[in-house]
């Protein structure tokens, strides 16, 4: 009997599989098969393509969650390395320890990063304390442009995932249609023309002979199936 396909089984497979059935029905002129299966595999060729766009488009936003992780740390440093060149200047009125009353930016730029863009705007705010017109007052815009920035960074990824979880459910609702409608497609061949002829519309698979690349499987040492 005709190995029929499982849901374990990848995008690419079940359509290489339904493409071949095609085929081959096309071969023995049995066009009610074909065109009883070409809208699922349509569907389901847009359906997978959708999900590997979206895949794509949520590894993008995560580089960007990371880039605008490291150019708000950046700010930080950069602020704290001002700070320690004006308290040289200025070892009277020093900064750092109004802008960094730990001593330091480690604990900060090491927060988890959901947290970080708020205590980086609070930092911000301890810029704004020293006065319009001080030496440091510039960085407190930076500051809360790359806290923004990241903010912006984590909603698109966020935004990316659940679009992706969307469009890989469509991708199995599309895999589920086209595995019932090549079964339903081989239950009519066998009812119409009997088994044995039956088996020449549908592609033989081999298990664990090769890897689920979308490709023909073919037999160990390319002896020809019993």
């Amino acid at each position: 009997m005709a190995r029929m396909l499982t849901e374990r089984e990848s995008s690419a497979l079940h359509l290489s599989t339904a493409r071949r059935h095609q085929r081959l029905a096309r071969r023995y002129r049995r066009d009610g098969l074909v065109t009883a299966i070409e809208p699922l595999i349509t569907d389901l060729e847009a359906k997978s393509a959708s999900a590997d766009a979206k895949t794509f488009e949520t590894q993008a936003a995560y580089d960007n969650v990371l880039a605008a992780d490291a150019d708000q740390d950046d700010a930080v440093r950069n602020l704290f390395n001002a700070g320690e060149q004006h308290d040289r200047s200025n070892p009277t009125a020093p900064a750092l320890p109004t802008l960094f009353p730990d001593g330091g930016f480690g604990d900060l730029i090491d927060e988890p990063l959901a947290q970080e863009p708020e205590s980086v705007a609070a930092l911000a705010t301890r810029v704004d304390a020293l006065g319009a017109q001080h030496p440091l007052a510039a960085h407190a815009a930076t500051l809360r442009t790359a806290a923004q920035d990241v903010r912006d960074a984590l909603k698109a990824q966020n935004d990316a995932v659940r679009a992706q979880k969307s469009a890989e459910a469509e991708e199995e609702i599309a895999q589920a249609a086209l595995r019932r409608q090549y079964e339903a497609n081989y239950l009519d061949a066998r009812r119409q023309w009997g088994r044995p002829f039956a088996e020449r519309l549908f592609p033989r698979l081999y298990p664990g002979k090769a890897k689920d690349n979308g490709g023909d499987p073919t037999p160990e040492n390319g002896s020809k199936p019993a």
